[in-house]
């Protein structure tokens, strides 16, 4: 309250009745008042917001008395002296609340502060004075890190709070203070207070540092930042050109006081990674009104000097030669009539001639144009101002900073690149901070090549790694700047400014890379060979200047950017074309596609047949390659079967190595292959396509032969030969319908490439550049021009027939005859020439001249605009009145069904001249307006349950394929018969509804004819007498006339039903198995001939054997069954069986193996552990809930499956478990058959869940025993009651025996029926068991 008193007497003391009435008054940094006349404004002040009345901060309304008396109670000087307050440090506080609850609008307290000159009077000299105090240096950090906050920052993005005027002026105002606080912090030597605690605090070190500290450096650092920031004023810059201004000053007070000392520490520190980007920002700052040229030569005494002088003399000889033209254009006598003239050809108000009243020597710049108004212009083409500039200074500052420069190469330019690089690639950096990186990458490359070109100083950025970020850095700016829409023309202005940094960088570094291409030492040479390979190779590194220069716009790029651009297109492409005179280039190219991902395979070429192969390895080859074997001079070193910097994953390239080893044996390099053998096991450890190590010789030798019998085909992609092309699919359009990139190699041409920069928006670009050709440097004019010649002499010349640049030619020839501008006037003249002549041949070229021109103009000027000459084009399709009639007609027809339909398609097909096709109808409804514009996706909608084939026309295919199935290539013969169908939908369908495998339909296959079946028809019968099973196939495919694989004639055998398919459930009778059970036919004891069948018979079961002899009428059903019932109740048969499936049981599945494996896998493979365990819970569930007993396979669904079933051990445990490995001639996975019980399923999946385990051989066996004795007590209980159930009916229907023998069929089927049924039971303890139940409840159904 004392505070506020004091205030308001002072201010009553301070503002005196004049002031009062004026009212409104603006402080300016000095201290001076600038006043307003109320009169003037007072017709707007009525009509103004509150809020815009309180926008100056001279209205005494708008100061904070509270925030005055804060301000007050800081302190105050006594004599030289300055005395802090009792609460300073509470006061700095309450400052930083106050900024905290500004309008963040007008930024009233900022002002407010600014205008009392709390900086001058109390807080710099706060600082300097205390700066020992950490307390309220920490606060005063605070407060100076607010206050000296750009606009941009401390102001709201908010609209429709100020309008653009009065924010503009609020900033105006602000950048005003800025730059006295600027002045003020090198009038109290501020920065040796920062310097000092920069100083302390990385003494202290990163592990003894708080996060206090850090903070506080952080804070320091932002100061800096904040006040080197702070925009020059434009007139102390011109004022000071060549002297020291208030940043050079800034700069030598930073440089003076260590500070650029410490940030080189900050730089080059491992343990300061964070601080990083806002030193490199600092030091961007340091920089910011130089050019790495003008300091390259500072160290030489007057060398700026020279350069500037230079510069003068080129202009003072261009005015004197501007002088020598007036003076010899001057006639010798003065013209004696002045006064009036008659102008003829021109014509006044009337029919007469105009009057001209002025010198006759202004007659040439008469105009009826000079006395209109001007017409306002678009702002939409407004050509953006080009306002970077290079300061000289004075040559201390050169000096200091290039003493800088140097030291930063030396010591820490690789480090901080590296360290801020991978901080933005993790985007840990603020918003464009890239900005930074793209300078210092330029800049210091540039004074690293200008000085003495030292490669190790810069080896971080010279790199493909630094080449590639730098290239996705432009393509991010350039698709930030596409993103953006015409409105948005501010924002696509600073992006603009920021991709004009990456491609100063980009250029700068294709200047490093032609120095070290054309260094003598060999090493740096080659390394510039590697990367210039790179950019040349890569189609994105080639098309990044085409891009660039069609986006260019002047709306929204500076003219310095298009100069540099176009020096950078120079550069590359002269580099290219001494790179392609002496080499050839071959490159990469992208070409987009449509459509879905297909990867083809190719056939391999000569494939032998298995019996060849195996000739040919039993022959020369096993005994070589076992000899190699047992050699220790197998050599590996030279043997590289996987290639890092391949394009294919490592499955490709192993797929590939197996491939060459076959190729290498069939060419008797057995060495080698051996040796690319052993290479690969030791690439691919984990394969079982190589083997493991410390095999045995005839094991390896195994495998080699595996690898030799295979006759895989090789996806075409992945072969060398004819075209190198590859297809990817799009990042963005994965899947389905996605787009599809061609990838291909060719060698580069250089006329193709320039054929590129023949577009209209290019060729504009360079035309445009041209204007300026009085502004621009040498070497810029010179890229231009040869770009341009370029273009001419591929005969686009035309393109540049244009009227602006027709007078671009002739300001260049009116131009000085100086040495800078010959170059540019001698082309002039060429493309002047170049017209006159085509004027002369193409008159109406000059009516072109207005408009900018496409390479199809150019085709239409060089043929005279005569389209007859033309290349043909594709031939338009013409409709007649009739068609169109009958085009309404049909659209009204289909038009109700397309939804169900595709609308296009069908009318075409119903039209009746059938030479339309769906894209001409589309094209024609469009044109005649039959669909409007809110209905146009009508055309291109698929039906939603669309039907390619009808059910005649699947009845159709099924014939045709029977008919042509032993043809070349029956598609091709079924596809003419069906003409609307395709080739890949006849395939499909042949797939799906007939089950035939594409490699059966192949033209190169080996076909099957019906003589072949009749052929194996007889042979089987023939041999059948003697061979059974595998035996009756091996002797078929060694007797059989034409070479056959055991696979080919073992599906011919089940295709023919002569041979069991192993897929099927049931049994397949050969005929030499139904021979064996003629026995029975004169036997007089039916048991005892059933069981001499049996043993001849041993994979056949008792059941299959009954149900054969009833259905060959050899016994009767009633037979049959009380033959199976007592087999099934015999102890020694029942005893046999279940010892015999135990013994099977505990070869094939050992469960006491299990934990061992699991100890050995668990951790590694712990995923694919828990995948095993749930397809036996599925597998379980199926049967106890579904009774489904059909085989569950093994489908791998990721790739650490696929890898885990090539590990030994993992398979090992698939085995114990009760999994079956696929068989190698047709089936993939590994599955659970369905014939295994559910006690070895549920016994495995506990395992695998957790359950003990008992290995003990006498509790387990105990355990055994129990459990098996209570499960037979239950089940004979069960067993012996369904018994006498069934004998009782047996007894009680003997009198129906003979309607029991005539349904005997229907019996027999429903048995069958009921034992499958039954058969899916869960209580399975031994399958013996099992079939007595099963043959009670069969005969009980049957007695009911």
């Amino acid at each position: 309250n004392e505070y506020k008193s004091y205030l308001s007497m002072d201010l009553e003391a301070a503002v005196d009745d004049e002031e009062e009435e004026q009212g409104i008054d603006i402080v300016d940094p000095e201290g001076n008042f600038i006043k307003y006349d109320d009169d003037e404004a007072e017709g707007e002040a009525e009509e103004e917001e509150e809020v815009e009345e309180n926008v100056t901060l001279g209205n005494n309304e708008a100061i904070d008395p509270d925030l005055v008396a804060t301000i007050a109670a800081l302190g105050s000087y006594e004599g030289d002296q300055y005395i802090k307050g009792e609460e300073c440090a509470i006061c700095i506080v309450d400052i930083i609340k106050f900024l905290r609850l500004e309008n963040k609008h007008l930024c009233d307290i900022r002002l407010q502060i600014a205008k009392s000159k709390c900086m001058e009077k109390d807080l710099l000299p706060i600082l300097s004075a205390y700066a020992d105090d950490s307390d309220i240096f920490d606060a005063m950090v605070r407060l100076l890190v607010n206050i000296t906050m750009a606009p941009l920052l401390c102001m709201s993005d908010e609209e429709n709070k100020l309008d653009k005027k009065q924010r503009t002026k609020i900033e105006l105002e602000i950048n005003n203070y800025l730059r006295w606080y600027k002045q003020l912090f090198l009038r109290f030597n501020a920065m040796k207070y920062f310097s000092s605690k920069i100083s302390h605090l990385l003494e202290l070190g990163k592990t003894n540092r708080s996060d206090d500290d850090d903070m506080v450096l952080e804070r320091i650092l932002i100061i800096i930042r904040n006040i080197l920031h702070v925009p020059s004023d434009t007139n102390e810059e011109l004022e000071f050109q060549h002297s020291a201004s208030t940043h050079d000053k800034l700069v030598l007070s930073i440089i003076e006081y260590g500070i650029s000392d410490l940030l080189l520490y900050l730089c080059g520190s491992r343990n300061e990674e964070q601080h990083c980007i806002l030193a490199l920002e600092i030091i961007f700052l340091l920089f910011r009104d130089f050019d790495a040229q003008t300091l390259a030569v500072a160290d030489a005494a007057g060398a700026v000097d020279e350069g500037v002088d230079k510069e003068l003399q080129s202009i003072k000889e261009k005015e004197d030669l501007i002088k020598r033209q007036k003076m010899l254009s001057r006639k010798g006598r003065h013209s004696r009539f002045g006064g009036t003239f008659v102008v003829e050809g021109k014509k006044s108000i009337t029919d007469k001639d105009l009057i001209y009243h002025k010198d006759i020597k202004k007659v040439k710049d008469f105009s009826f144009d000079c006395e209109k108004t001007m017409q306002r212009h678009t702002r939409f083409n407004e050509i953006v101002e080009d306002r970077t500039s290079v300061r000289l200074s004075t040559p201390e500052v050169r000096q200091k900073l290039k003493d800088l420069s140097v030291q930063f190469l030396d010591l820490c330019y690789n480090r901080i690149m590296k360290t801020v690089k991978s901080l933005l690639c993790r985007n840990l950096g603020s918003a464009n901070d890239e900005s930074f990186y793209m300078w210092a990458c330029k800049f210091f490359m540039q004074f690293n090549r200008l000085t003495d070109f030292k490669i190790q100083l810069v080896a971080e950025t010279l790199s493909i790694d630094t080449f590639s970020y730098i290239l996705s850095i432009i393509f991010k700016f350039q698709e930030d700047i596409k993103t953006l829409s015409a409105k948005q023309v501010p924002e696509k202005r600073k992006t603009a400014k920021r991709l004009h940094k990456a491609i100063m960088a980009y250029h700068e570094m294709l200047e490093n890379l032609y120095l070290m291409i054309t260094s003598k030492d060999s090493k740096i040479k080659n390394i510039g060979t590697v990367i210039e390979n790179t950019i040349f190779y890569h189609q994105e590194y080639r098309e990044l200047p085409t891009m660039l220069l069609k986006q260019f716009h002047t709306r929204v790029f500076t003219k310095s950017y298009l100069s540099d651009l176009v020096l950078c297109t120079h550069l590359y492409v002269r580099m290219l074309e001494a790179y392609t005179k002496a080499n050839t280039l071959i490159v990469q190219e992208t070409k987009r596609k449509s459509g879905k991902k297909t990867t083809k395979k190719k056939k391999r070429k000569n494939l032998l047949s298995e019996r060849e192969l195996k000739e040919m390895w039993e022959g020369d080859i096993e005994s070589e390659v076992i000899k190699i074997l047992s050699s220790d001079s197998i050599q590996t070193d030279h043997v590289r079967p996987f290639d890092a910097t391949s394009d294919f994953s490592m499955e490709q390239q192993r797929i590939l190595t197996k491939h060459k080893i076959q190729d290498l044996l069939k060419s008797g390099s057995f060495d080698e292959a051996v040796a690319l053998y052993r290479a690969a096991r030791e690439v691919w450890p984990d394969s079982a396509s190589f083997g493991y190590n410390d095999m045995a010789i005839i094991d390896e030798s195994n495998v080699i032969k595996s690898i030799f019998m295979s006759n895989e085909d090789i996806p075409e992609m992945m072969t060398d030969e004819g075209s190198n092309e590859r297809v990817t699919e799009a990042e963005h359009g994965g899947g389905d319908g996605g787009e599809i990139y061609s990838v291909k190699e060719n060698k580069f041409q250089n006329n193709e490439y320039h054929m590129l920069y023949a577009r209209p928006g290019i060729v504009q670009a360079y035309c445009h550049l041209l204007q300026f050709f009085e502004e621009n440097n040498v070497s810029v004019n010179h890229a231009t021009v040869k770009m341009l010649y370029r273009i001419t002499k591929l005969a686009m010349t035309p393109l540049m027939y244009q009227v602006t640049f027709f007078i671009t030619l002739r300001r260049i020839l009116g131009a000085p005859k100086v040495s800078d501008y010959k170059e540019l006037q001698k082309f002039a003249a060429f493309m002047v020439r170049k017209f006159v002549v085509t004027l002369k041949e193409t008159p109406l070229v000059c009516v072109d001249a207005v408009f900018w021109k496409s390479p199809e103009d150019v085709l239409m000027i060089d043929h005279n605009y005569d389209e007859s000459k033309l290349p043909l084009k594709k031939k338009t399709v013409q409709w007649t009145p009739q068609e169109e009639e009958e085009l309404k007609d049909l659209y009204q027809k289909w038009i109700d069904k397309a939804n169900a339909v595709d609308l296009c398609e069908m009318i075409a097909q119903d039209m009746t001249t059938g030479e339309k096709q769906r894209m001409d109808v589309k094209r024609k409804i469009i044109e005649l307006k039959l669909v409007d514009s809110r209905n146009a996706e009508v055309l291109n909608r698929k039906p939603k349950n669309k039907i390619d084939w009808l059910p005649d026309e699947r009845d159709a295919l099924r014939s045709l394929y029977e008919e042509f199935k032993y043809e070349r290539d029956p598609v091709a013969l079924i596809q003419e018969k069906l003409d609307t169908k395709s080739r890949q939908k006849i395939i499909k369908q042949l797939e799906v509804s007939m089950g035939v495998r594409k490699k059966d339909l192949d033209v190169n296959r080996t076909i099957w004819t019906k003589d072949d079946d009749e052929e194996l028809v007889i042979l089987y019968n023939h041999l059948s007498e003697s061979f059974i099973g595998d035996a009756l196939l091996d002797a078929i495919v060694d007797k059989i006339p034409k070479p056959r694989t055991s696979e080919m004639v073992k599906e011919a055998l089940i295709r023919l039903k002569l041979r069991r398919d192993e897929r099927s459930k049931t049994h397949f009778w050969t005929k030499a198995e139904v021979a064996v059970l003629s026995n029975i036919d004169n036997a007089t004891d039916k048991k005892s001939a059933v069981e001499d069948i049996k043993r001849k018979l041993v994979d056949i079961s008792y059941d299959d054997i009954l149900t054969k002899l009833v259905h060959t009428g050899k016994l009767t059903t009633l037979e049959s069954g009380k033959l199976l019932l007592e087999f099934t109740n015999s102890d020694d048969e029942a005893d046999f069986e279940s010892d015999d499936e135990d013994e099977i049981e505990e070869e094939e599945y050992d469960f006491f193996e299990i934990p061992s494996i699991l100890n050995e896998i668990k951790s590694a493979m712990s995923e694919e552990i828990n995948w095993i365990s749930d397809v036996l819970r599925t597998a379980i569930t199926n049967r106890e809930e579904l009774l489904d007993y059909d085989t569950v396979f093994l489908v791998p669904r990721t790739d650490a499956h696929h890898n885990a079933l090539q590990n030994p051990s993992f398979v090992s445990l698939l085995k114990c478990i009760g999994f079956t490995p696929p068989l190698s001639s047709f089936e993939t996975y590994w599955k659970i058959n369905s014939d295994i019980s559910d006690t070895i399923l549920r016994k495995g999946h506990g395992i695998l869940a957790g359950d003990s385990l008992c290995l003990d051989g006498e509790d387990a066996d105990s355990a055994k025993e129990q459990q098996s004795d209570s499960e037979n007590d239950d089940l004979d209980s069960v067993f012996e009651k369904m018994r006498s159930q069934s004998e009782n009916a047996f007894e009680s229907e003997k009198e129906n025996i003979d309607s029991f023998v005539k349904n005997s069929n229907s019996s027999m089927s429903k048995r069958k029926a009921i034992l499958d049924s039954d058969s899916d039971t869960d209580t399975q303890p031994t399958p013996s068991k099992v079939k007595k139940r099963q043959v009670v409840m069969a005969f009980s159904d049957s007695d009911d």
